[in-house]
């Protein structure tokens, strides 16, 4: 049974369409950067919204919330996590890794990597600080001698119990967590975002295409599921004439689809990582594993 699919009129920016149409409008993502980085910006270049990086068909895509370059060359991605999900710097080493590659041409020096953010705006206290703002700092063992190679990360935190962030940061990290349109913002940040996402919930025409995205998702996920219960169901049925023969047709073959259909949830899960660049635990949620099952689902998934 498909999930109740949330009207546009009632998403938050926190939820990944929203966030996207948000962060297209260069005036509220320059103004989001400047104020997170205490730096000016001239202009951006491009905004991109859910960009895709891929090496190749054999490797692991990424899929990018925001993806943008300013007038100095700098690259940004931005990546809105309403989830929690526990693998987020093996995700920054991948995306790096990605975007470093799609960076540098082939022949060119390395030396003309540009420098390059990823930021992650979660609505959780992901590292348990309680800080706004986490940043990633690399320094040499045993020295203060920082390591620079032009690369930075940051995850923002709406749970934040400490705001070490400027006013509009802090306020929008609020708007993140509490959706509450009727509070009074005072920066231009704020006032820019609350208004553009009102602006689409009341869009006509971005309707469609809200319906279009959903139904797409769905489709996706469905298609996991399908293909993923049809070969554990096969599965279930072989095993269970074998271990029949052993122990009687009827108690192997019930214990059979239950292992194939174990083995079906497992592939479905691994369908909707692939192809919608999911983790493991938005997987199990969009399939509806309860909590209770995730964790031997994700320990079937590392092996």
């Amino acid at each position: 049974m498909e999930r109740k699919i949330t009207p546009l009129m009632e998403l938050p920016l926190k939820n990944d369409f929203m966030f996207g149409q948000v962060m297209r409008t260069p005036e509220i993502c320059k103004l989001f950067l400047e104020e997170l980085l205490g730096k000016e910006i001239d202009h951006i270049e491009y905004v991109d919204t859910q960009k895709d990086l891929n090496d190749s068909y054999l490797h692991h895509g990424i899929r990018i919330d925001v993806y943008l370059r300013d007038e100095g060359g700098t690259v940004y991605a931005i990546e809105m996590q309403s989830a929690f999900m526990s693998d987020l710097e093996k995700r920054v080493r991948y995306y790096q890794g990605t975007m470093d590659r799609a960076e540098l041409l082939k022949g060119r020096s390395y030396s003309g990597l540009s420098e390059s953010f990823i930021i992650f705006v979660c609505d959780f206290d992901y590292f348990g600080t309680g800080l706004a703002v986490n940043e990633r700092v690399s320094m040499i063992k045993d020295t203060d001698t920082m390591y620079e190679d032009g690369s930075h990360v940051i995850f923002l935190n709406s749970r934040y119990k400490t705001g070490n962030a400027g006013l509009a940061i802090k306020e929008y990290l609020d708007y993140i967590r509490t959706n509450d349109d009727s509070r009074g913002y005072t920066t231009k940040l704020l006032q820019k975002t609350v208004g553009k996402v009102q602006e689409v919930r009341s869009d006509d025409k971005m309707e469609v295409s809200y319906m279009m995205w959903q139904l797409k998702f769905q489709d996706v996920r469905a298609e996991g599921r399908a293909e993923g219960r049809a070969e554990g169901l096969a599965e279930g049925r072989a095993e269970g004439r074998a271990e029949g023969r052993a122990e009687g047709r009827a108690e192997g073959r019930a214990e059979g689809k239950n292992e194939g259909l174990t083995e079906g949830i497992i592939l479905s899960i691994q369908n909707l990582m692939k192809r919608m660049n999911l983790s493991a635990e938005q997987a199990m949620e969009a399939i509806g594993v309860s909590k209770e099952e995730q964790p031997q689902y994700l320990e079937m998934l590392r092996q």
